[in-house]
């Protein structure tokens, strides 16, 4: 089954911020310096998947208020 790559690369994006969230935590800890671009990193992503978050609990509220299937 072929995979678009729209799906890829949301993938990738999401793979890499866990991996700088990771580093980021390890550096709290005190295991290793901060590599640069990791904290910003960290934020906007956190910021992109709050986003996407929102959007998609207002597509289902509104769904929902409208009386269309919420599913």
């Amino acid at each position: 089954m072929p995979v678009s790559p729209r799906y890829r690369v949301a993938l990738g994006c999401y793979a890499l911020w866990l991996v700088a969230t990771v580093l980021l935590a390890a550096h709290e800890l005190g295991l290793i310096p901060l590599l640069p671009g990791v904290e910003p990193g960290v934020v906007t992503g956190a910021t992109v998947v709050f986003a996407l978050g929102v959007v998609r609990l207002s597509r289902r509220g509104w769904r929902f208020l409208v009386g269309d299937d919420a599913a």
